[in-house]
């Protein structure tokens, strides 16, 4: 730490002479193939580039930059009614696995479960603001399925994340020329599903106003009379002379035959409502080790290389919806380009030089369960292994597009909280290095059918953030809901003798039976997050050796 006394003696130590930020830029970095299109899945991807002479890369500001398309099988806009929205963390998920390289020489590898990793990661490493915001806008990583829809459809909602202050003061019936006993009917609309509205008005004696001309997509309108309790609703397409379809996100109203004078208020949307694009861009930094090291590397050939899922599902793992979708059918995802952005620095010369880099591997396991009684499941991990964490996920996660691979959850349908299977867990440790955690075990039961229901999962969801650290960070952690609606996970760090090179770990559960949800859909995933060092080696100007160890 520094002290109050320490002063800067040298003008080296001066901000502004201080060659570690000098000229920092970012170098476009094409793939030596073509990617576009149905190339796209043509085989590995491969990212050269070099530094030298007083070139220093920085991997944890590089990044990779892609342009997408999802849109309907014919080129156009996806609506609300086609039930589809881009997948949880979508960049990821359009790989198997990947690896990077220094002069030819492995130093940071993923083999499977790519998706499963780097969606995992960010959960325990990113703050709740930076998901909800750098997150959302750049990769789609938000749980909630809606407000992803939004975005790809041309008649997208207003979503949680867009601020209030969007709208403007809310204006009564009568000001937009609604008075009288002018008639209503407000009813389901049967094309766009329960949650949608077709709101329908005739003037009957009474004056009506033009929905055309006074009404906005997005624009929310606060009914009342004569409904049985008020309700919030957006209008979610362009209105005609005399009906507008609108959402109601909460309690759903009853639906109202034609009755004389409905009382409500509108607050018109001052703002863009959505982003409701069909082609966009994502940004993503790979969960590779290698990228979360945030200082300069000198002179040195490098190399990442990814490797795409193959073509029959690479289409279907960028979506999320409501029931399976077939690509070419229902929807149709496209890359349209894709160029790793290099982070550079100016800095001295490393002409010979011998550095270390110290590195966070994590790697991913799968296994059956079969059964609700309690069971034990064996796993081998890297001896250098220092935390563990255990999830649940859907075994139709990446077959059907209602179940996706970033999602820890075992629905009987898809996309409910309340008939996830780890929500009715009701034991649960993990033996490893001689130590169960948690001690005692574990009992974090979610009953959704009793009355009243219990809900036993905070206990895990605490010790989950403390132990990562999330708990502490200022820009806060998800909330039990986002824990819930993402998939419950149980990560538990593990300190240990530096001579303990134990690998052999025991995860123990045993669950109630939860209605619609059977073993045969649960796979058991186990996360190990281990050390290793890499040894690079300049002479001359130039690497002349790469090692590799675990720690």
């Amino acid at each position: 730490m520094q002290s109050v006394f320490d002063l800067k003696t040298e003008a080296n130590e001066l901000s502004s002479s201080n060659q570690g930020t000098a000229k920092l830029q970012y170098r476009q970095v094409p793939c030596i193939r073509d990617i576009t299109g149905a190339n796209f899945t043509g085989g590995a991807l491969n990212f050269r580039f070099e530094c030298g002479g007083n070139s220093w890369w920085i991997p944890s500001r590089s990044y990779i930059r892609m342009r997408a398309s999802l849109t309907k099988p014919g080129g156009t806009q996806l609506t609300l009614a086609d039930g589809i929205a881009p997948n949880l963390d979508l960049f990821p998920n359009l790989f198997q696995s990947g690896e990077f390289r220094i002069q030819d020489k492995t130093v940071s590898r993923i083999g499977d479960f790519f998706a499963q990793i780097d969606v995992l990661e960010a959960r325990l490493n990113k703050s709740r603001s930076w998901i909800k915001s750098v997150g959302y806008s750049t990769n789609f990583l938000q749980d909630s399925f809606t407000a992803r829809q939004s975005l790809v459809t041309g008649d997208g909602l207003v979503t949680p994340e867009q601020p209030q202050s969007n709208y403007g003061a809310p204006v009564g019936q009568a000001v937009l020329g609604f008075t009288g006993a002018f008639t209503t009917s407000f009813a389901l609309n049967a094309a766009t599903g329960s949650k949608t509205y077709l709101l329908t008005f005739a003037a009957n004696g009474g004056a009506v106003g033009d929905p055309q001309t006074l009404f906005s997509v997005n624009d929310q309108i606060i009914f009342t009379a004569p409904l049985a309790q008020a309700c919030v609703g957006y209008v979610v397409s362009t209105p005609s002379a005399t009906t507008m379809i609108i959402n109601v996100p909460g309690a759903q109203p009853t639906a109202v035959g034609a009755t004389q004078g409905m009382v409500f208020t509108v607050a018109p949307f001052l703002g863009a409502p959505s982003r409701r694009v069909g082609s966009f861009e994502m940004i993503w930094t790979p969960p590779l080790s290698i990228f979360k090291i945030n200082h300069g590397l000198p002179n040195g050939r490098y190399e990442l290389v990814l490797n795409p899922q193959n073509s029959q599902v690479f289409q279907k793992l960028a979506i999320q919806s409501l029931t399976d979708k077939i690509a070419g059918t229902d929807f149709k995802f496209e890359v349209v380009d894709m160029f790793l952005y290099v982070c550079t620095v100016e800095g001295p010369r490393a002409d010979d030089l011998t550095y270390l880099l110290d590195l966070e591997e994590s790697r991913c396991q799968t296994i059956d369960l079969n059964g609700d009684a309690l069971q034990q499941k064996n796993f081998d991990v890297s001896p250098s292994t220092y935390a563990l964490t255990a999830c649940l996920q859907d075994k139709r996660a990446g077959t059907v597009t209602q179940f996706p691979l970033t999602r820890f959850k075992v629905d009987a349908v898809g996309d409910q909280v309340d008939q996830d299977k780890g929500l009715g867990l009701n034991r649960m440790y993990i033996n490893y290095a001689g130590e169960n955690k948690p001690s005692p075990d574990a009992d974090p039961l979610f009953a959704p059918s009793v009355n009243p229901r219990v809900d036993y999962t905070i206990q895990r969801y605490n010790e989950s953030l403390v132990n990562s650290g999330a708990f502490f960070d200022t820009g806060g952690a998800e909330t039990i809901e986002e824990f819930h609606n993402n998939g419950s996970y149980y990560y538990f760090a593990w300190p240990r003798d530096g001579s303990d090179r134990s690998t052999r770990v025991n995860v123990n559960m045993g669950f109630v039976n939860a209605t619609g949800i059977t073993s045969a859909n649960t796979n058991l995933l186990l996360f190990d997050h281990s050390r290793a060092v890499a040894r690079v080696v300049i002479a001359g100007g130039s690497v002349r050796s790469v090692d590799y160890e675990t720690a």
